[in-house]
């Protein structure tokens, strides 16, 4: 079953430039990762500091898959840049239109 996993995460002050250039080349690995079906960074209109990683995978295994890659070999500087830790949440479809 497919499943939608969001990434929130909040840039440093001095970090408003590179942070999101650097989101977006990381965002290029994740698309082709086994099982990743999109993967979309959003900008929140009111808060040039906040974005959202919007990521729809085949299964959460293809998920997990992917975090365990990210926490070893696939490691990035992400957290170097950010003002607190990101928040990741995971959604499967309820209703579908």
């Amino acid at each position: 079953m497919p499943i939608t996993a969001m990434l929130d995460v909040h840039f440093a002050a001095g970090h408003l430039v590179d942070g999101p250039v650097m989101f977006t080349e990381i965002l290029k690995e994740t698309r082709d990762f086994a099982g990743c079906l999109r993967v979309d960074l959003l900008a929140d209109i009111a808060d040039p500091a906040h974005y959202v990683a919007y990521e729809l995978w085949e299964s959460n295994e293809h998920d997990l898959a992917y975090r365990a890659w990210r926490q070893g070999e696939g490691a990035t500087k992400l957290r170097d840049v950010l003002d607190r830790d990101p928040v990741l949440t995971k959604f499967e479809t309820a209703v579908q239109s």
